[in-house]
């Protein structure tokens, strides 16, 4: 069918676009760029009715932990960690949300989520946290994440069968013109 534009003063968005991507096993403690380093791998989630929208092109390319964009314009990127442990806390467990302007040479900081652990009993707790950015994906953005943790006991959740710890990216609106 025929698709129509969506008009804003300062944007122009053919088509909504979303993808989701998560980890697909758990890892211990820091994890300075989340795949990067072997400990866990990235899938583009496969679940029904998940994953993307769009059979090609994807929104993302992943290499080696680093996360290109194919299609110009605005991301809402939203992301999740899911960790737990026993025995002990951990009053911080962060997902920082690493951007590049300069195909990875140069990352900024560009947010967190935190969680915290705060029980020390014998029997497993958990913590979780999210947080969401709005960032321009073009051929020089690249996007990558690092855990940190207080506590390198913490095990970070990922699975291949659910989103426990990974990030959508929403296109939601094109490059100003």
């Amino acid at each position: 069918g025929f698709i129509m534009a969506i008009y804003f003063p300062n944007s122009e968005l053919g088509e909504c676009a979303c993808e989701s991507w998560r980890i697909t096993s758990n890892f211990n403690g820091d994890n300075n760029r989340v795949g990067g380093n072997g400990l866990v791998n990235w899938e583009r989630s496969d679940d029904v009715y998940g994953g993307s929208n769009l059979a090609s092109p994807y929104l993302l390319s992943n290499s080696g932990a680093l996360f290109s964009f194919n299609i110009t314009g605005w991301y809402l990127i939203t992301y999740q960690h899911y960790c737990y442990m026993g025995g002990g806390h951990s009053r911080w467990n962060e997902m920082i949300m690493l951007v590049s302007w300069n195909s990875g040479a140069n990352f900024d900081q560009h947010s967190y989520s935190v969680s915290n652990i705060p029980n020390s009993s014998s029997s497993a707790s958990s913590g979780g946290g999210s947080a969401s950015n709005l960032i321009l994906g073009n051929a020089n953005t690249r996007l990558a994440f690092n855990i940190s943790v207080e506590n390198n006991s913490v095990t970070t959740y990922g699975t291949t069968n659910e989103q426990m710890t990974g990030f959508t990216a929403t296109l939601v609106a094109s490059e100003n013109p």
